[in-house]
């Protein structure tokens, strides 16, 4: 009888005891879990910050704010608090909101004002393509704005039968005609992605003055000696949309400009 009393007081003592080791080492992991998931301050884009804004205009302006983070999440290079250097920046590229503001993002102003007001990524290069209002997005694309781009190929009725003979040209291009339908020279068109997400650098209409400059006016004489004077205006039905790419996209996307069909999505 005795010995079946110790050996249920033992049982009880090391169920007891293996339950506060358990407790105890869960309790040592929670810590380690929570060191880990401390929150950290952090700048965020509360709006879209176009490519080429200062940070002091963007913090007057209210498009940066302060939010906490995990730090095991946060990135080595982002901005925890704005200095005074830093504020002296302008942004060099657009920046979503949410978006983190990270160190490598922010240059100094003077790369804006060398590339003409855009800031060009590092490692990219920007090219401007001249689309129809329907093809841009019908203008609700903007600076910071990312896209993706399509073309439209077609096929001839040789090419499409498998045979290897040439049949000339095989290519759509919304050059022509903006104000109707594309001219189509094949007979079996083809709609393919080539640039999944581009970001959109500047925006403006096909014929506008660059900023800053006046518009020109010519002034001609007929025979009779009369003078006629004109301005010229821009083009309503089409729209330069500069992207920056890589050389090798650049390729593409020259490309397809000159001999396609390209079309814009936005992305979110």
């Amino acid at each position: 009888m005795k010995r079946r009393v110790l050996t249920v007081i033992l049982a009880l003592v090391l169920a007891i005891g293996g339950t506060s080791l358990v407790l105890a080492y869960v309790k040592q992991a929670n810590k380690r879990a929570l060191a880990g998931q401390k929150a950290e301050s952090v700048v965020v884009a509360k709006r879209l910050i176009p490519a080429g804004t200062p940070v002091s205009t963007a913090q007057r302006d209210g498009l940066l704010q302060s939010e906490e983070l995990p730090a095991a999440s946060i990135p080595a290079d982002a901005i925890r608090s704005i200095t005074a250097a830093q504020a002296s920046l302008v942004t060099s590229s657009g920046i979503q909101p949410g978006q983190l503001l990270l160190s490598e993002a922010l240059v100094p102003a003077s790369l804006a004002q060398e590339s003409g007001g855009i800031v060009v990524p590092a490692g990219k290069v920007a090219v401007t393509v001249n689309l129809c209002l329907p093809e841009a997005v019908a203008n609700y694309i903007h600076a910071g704005s990312q896209v993706a781009i399509f073309d439209t190929s077609s096929q001839s009725a040789s090419s499409s039968s498998g045979s290897n003979s040439s049949a000339g040209p095989t290519q759509l291009t919304a050059q022509p005609n903006c104000s109707g339908t594309h001219q189509q020279q094949g007979h079996k068109n083809k709609t393919q992605l080539v640039l999944a997400n581009v970001e959109v650098l500047s925006v403006g209409q096909a014929g506008s003055p660059p900023p800053g400059a006046s518009s020109t006016v010519s002034t001609t004489t007929s025979l009779t000696g009369t003078s006629s004077s004109s301005t010229n205006s821009s083009d309503p039905s089409t729209t330069l949309v500069t992207l920056a790419v890589t050389q090798t996209q650049a390729k593409q996307l020259i490309q397809l400009a000159q001999t396609g069909l390209p079309y814009l999505a936005l992305l979110n």
